[in-house]
């Protein structure tokens, strides 16, 4: 590699490099698994900003986000809701998706119904720093994808999430018989290189239309033919996860000696980055540097950072002596006696 082509910009548990060669996109992504961790993975706005910010950035860059044509999923439009199938309010009978051209949802009567994008309907926004009520009715009547850009501008997004939209049902009854654009879109899975499942998106405004994904300089993505040639951004992994099942002071030892520390989780987005590495553990619990000192009675990470993030489950932590921290799959923190449990372990570099 040549002088000038790679630069970085750092995080805590991960980092971007951007590469000023120009490959397709897979040889790109056999370059960032061969030299870094592998083709870039956004995780939320916050790490698009990174990319954005960096002195080298260029539009038309590959990521490691590339379509499965064969895969149909349902998305909410707020990308860090999940859309859970089997928590879903579909009318009987629907999504009957006609002439497969109906792919986005309206709200009518309580219940869900998929239809063509560009119908036009009154909607509902999310605004979270709205204190009178979460949910804003808007009573313009307009399309789905002009709604989105609406509430993104003026709100939060499109409402999202059964939840919120069961609260905007109970406070507007006597709405029941209008139609209502919510966040829920059909569309074709999209997979990141490194298998993780962040849902975030940047699409600029009718885009996806290609296979392959790409930044645009003005900060959305775009897409193209994956055989085009690009330059492209890799990253690199900060953390790394055991498959291997120990006590956790053998898993600390073991951190020690091969990597750097048993991993510490100091906010959300961290939370969410070793969150996505333990759904890949082949024990229920991953360890993690968490440890309770009896003396001090305080939790403290082993790498010195103080406690002021916290994902407990319910009833957690406690203050029993000999105890340590490890995460769910789901991402929830709980204790555990050091000698009673061998689980695999989350690493920092």
């Amino acid at each position: 590699m040549e002088s000038g082509q790679c630069s970085s910009i750092g995080g805590q548990l991960y980092d971007y490099h951007f590469i000023g060669e120009n490959k397709t996109w897979e040889e790109a992504q056999e370059y960032c698994r061969k030299n870094h961790t592998d083709l870039a993975t956004v995780t939320n706005q916050t790490d698009m900003n990174r990319l954005q910010n960096h002195p080298k950035y260029q539009g038309g860059s590959w990521i490691g986000l590339k379509e499965n044509t064969t895969k149909i999923v349902w998305r909410w439009s707020q990308p860090e809701m999940e859309f859970n199938k089997s928590n879903s309010n579909w009318y009987q009978g629907q999504p009957d998706n006609v002439d497969d051209q109906k792919i986005c949802v309206r709200l009518h009567g309580g219940t869900w119904d998929d239809d063509s994008c560009s119908k036009t309907y009154t909607f509902i926004c999310y605004d979270e720093h709205n204190e009178t009520g979460k949910a804003v009715h808007v009573t313009n009547q307009i399309t789905w994808l002009e709604a989105q850009s609406y509430c993104k501008k003026y709100h939060t997004d499109l409402i999202s999430g059964v939840k919120p939209i069961e609260d905007f049902k109970t406070q507007h009854q006597n709405d029941a018989s209008t139609f209502f654009w919510i966040g829920l879109f059909r569309e074709s899975a999209w997979s990141w290189s490194d298998g993780s499942s962040f849902s975030f998106r940047s699409w600029d405004t009718d885009e996806p239309k290609k296979t392959c994904a790409m930044t645009r300089s003005n900060g959305n993505w775009s897409s193209d033919v994956c055989d085009n040639k690009k330059p492209f951004f890799c990253y690199n992994d900060s953390v790394i996860l055991i498959n291997q099942s120990m006590i956790w002071e053998d898993a600390l030892y073991y951190c020690r000696d091969h990597y750097r520390d048993l991993v510490s989780i100091t906010n959300q987005d961290d939370q969410l980055w070793v969150q996505e590495r333990a759904k890949m553990a082949s024990t229920p619990h991953v360890w993690l540097g968490l440890r309770y000192t009896c003396t001090l009675d305080f939790w403290f990470w082993v790498s010195d950072e103080t406690v002021l993030y916290k994902n407990w489950g319910p009833g957690q932590p406690g203050d029993d002596c000999n105890m340590s921290g490890a995460m769910d799959q789901n991402g929830t923190w709980v204790k555990m006696i050091d000698d009673d449990h061998k689980l695999n372990f989350i690493c920092s570099k």
